[in-house]
């Protein structure tokens, strides 16, 4: 595993190695001027095929300077590294977020669940209106603090609303049918990211998806959801309801945007009191 001591950024003190990804690492950093900590992701690439992960960050940088939300982590500063003229490595500065993901810490009340995910869908309702399609929603990329504060800590596949993408993009077990099948992404598209993301999270089971994780993909004419509530009782048959709407393999049949799901779902908090 990696260490401090394996990274130097100038002007920056390396505090802890946080994690990895695909072909990044995650470090917290200490700004040497101010004593302010923020979080580094360093993105190298290795070889010819990992420049998509370069273009992905550099893309995380470009929606990020445009959005403005509590809920989306705000990234700060871009470094892009060179050698023999070739960008190598791209150093992305953003706000330092301590805590856990939903992923790593599924949160078991459902009241719990519900105001995590109130919060990120208000904040993916804010992107769509700025013109942005997330694009990833699922539960690693929510993380939830000591203190209850929610953020969304990855944009590198968001894209403008009524994008087309030249590859499939997108994490198997949340992917929407239309980014398998490479069409127009638009804020539908977030609403079956972000229901799949919310029924693995009150279930800690996953959705069938026409991008299995063997690879490849399935044609299917219904992904057979099962309700949510039929697999916890804790689950409100309302709120099953819901999520199995935000699931229909044509986006025309879902709700039309983040916000009329997230009057739904606080609509079926007040009516059930859910605190």
């Amino acid at each position: 595993m990696s260490t401090a001591q394996t990274l130097e950024v100038p002007g920056f003190q390396v505090v802890q190695f946080l994690g990895s990804g695909a072909r990044s690492t995650i470090w917290r950093v200490r700004d040497l001027a101010n004593n302010q900590e923020f979080a580094l992701k360093r993105v190298v690439k290795r070889h010819v095929a990992d420049y998509r992960f370069l273009e992905q960050a550099i893309n995380e940088y470009e929606v990020s300077s445009k959005l403005d939300h509590p809920v989306i982590r705000r990234m700060f500063r871009i470094r892009r590294l060179k050698r023999w003229m070739r960008l190598r490595e791209v150093q992305l500065l953003m706000e330092f977020c301590d805590g856990n993901t939903v992923q790593g810490a599924r949160p078991q009340a459902i009241s719990e669940v519900v105001r995590i995910f109130i919060q990120v869908g208000e904040a993916m309702a804010y992107m769509n209106s700025r013109g942005f399609v997330h694009a990833d929603m699922k539960p690693n990329n929510i993380l939830v603090g000591s203190d209850g504060g929610v953020k969304i800590i990855d944009l590198g596949q968001s894209c403008p609303v009524g994008t087309v993408k030249t590859r499939i993009q997108g994490t198997p077990d949340y992917i929407a049918p239309e980014q398998v099948h490479r069409r127009p992404l638009d804020a539908r598209t977030d609403v079956f990211n972000f229901a799949a993301s919310l029924y693995w999270t009150m279930t800690g089971k996953p959705i069938p998806t026409f991008l299995p994780k063997k690879g490849g993909y399935q044609l299917m004419t219904d992904l057979s959801i099962t309700p949510p509530d039929a697999i916890n009782p804790e689950v409100p048959a309302s709120l099953g309801k819901l999520v199995t709407d935000c699931l229909k393999i044509n986006p025309a049949q879902r709700p039309a945007s983040m916000n009329d799901v997230i009057a739904r779902i606080k609509l079926i908090r007040d009516a059930l009191k859910i605190a």
